[in-house]
């Protein structure tokens, strides 16, 4: 783990002597000295056969999360509640993850991005539309981070994070194309 020093592992305290006096190798903290942190960026860019529009207005509503996002099971949001800056709801995974999260930004054909926390993990994810020809660009980019004991799952999700969500998203573009 890491790279080798050059030197042994310091030894503990003999009888009425002070510890090794070397110091913990930096980066195996948070800079504030607090818990490991772990953090992986998500990147990921996809074309789909429908337009900006339509792929905004599909992939901003929770509700059609379950139907294209393959580790979600269900979104709990208002039925009536049209998505907006500010929405909140959560969301329950596969493997029992329930995150709640929230529209951080909502520019209708353009761009859209979501916080979501649970426990000792934080995730952000943006969505940019760009119209092509015979469709549209999504350029999805954020990151996974856990601090504590969720560093690890953090860290383990988030090298799965940009392969899954391409592929959630070349989902999502197949059921937009089928029903247009």
């Amino acid at each position: 783990m890491g790279p080798s020093l050059g030197r042994g592992a310091a030894v503990a305290a003999r009888r009425g002597r002070r510890a090794d006096p070397r110091e913990v190798r930096r980066g195996l903290r948070a800079a504030d000295r607090g818990d490991v942190l772990t953090t992986r960026a998500i990147d990921a860019t996809v074309q789909l056969p429908v337009s900006a529009e339509t792929a905004f207005r599909y992939l901003s509503d929770p509700r059609n999360r379950p139907e294209w996002q393959s580790s979600l099971l269900s979104v709990a949001v208002p039925p009536d509640e049209e998505p907006h800056l500010g929405q909140t709801w959560s969301e329950t995974t596969a493997v029992g993850v329930r995150p709640h999260l929230e529209t951080t930004v909502f520019t209708p054909f353009r761009d859209w991005a979501e916080t979501g926390h649970w426990r000792g993990v934080t995730a952000t994810l943006a969505l940019h539309f760009t119209d092509v020809p015979g469709g549209c660009r999504v350029h999805a980019t954020g990151e996974i981070s856990g601090q504590g004991a969720w560093a690890v799952p953090a860290g383990a999700a988030g090298l799965m994070a940009s392969r899954a969500i391409a592929a959630d998203l070349r989902k999502a573009g197949r059921i937009m194309a089928s029903r247009t």
